[in-house]
């Protein structure tokens, strides 16, 4: 189980919030919550790699114009 100060446990806690106020009766569907795992980690990574060239592009800048 995900520790609460993970990001996939802070989903997790939100995931059961949101699950604690469906209709009695639903069941939450594994492969929704293994989805949304998929797109957060897809998105961190992309927002992790316009990081990175954003710091090489502010670093070549420096070099060069420097």
């Amino acid at each position: 189980m995900a520790g609460a100060l993970t990001s996939f446990g802070i989903l997790e806690q939100e995931g059961e919030l949101r699950g604690s106020s469906e209709p009695k009766g639903y069941v939450p569907n594994r492969a929704d919550f293994d989805e949304h795992i998929q797109t957060y980690r897809s998105f961190k990574k992309i927002v992790l790699t316009v990081i990175a060239l954003l710091a090489v592009l502010l670093a070549g800048m420096a070099y060069f114009l420097l």
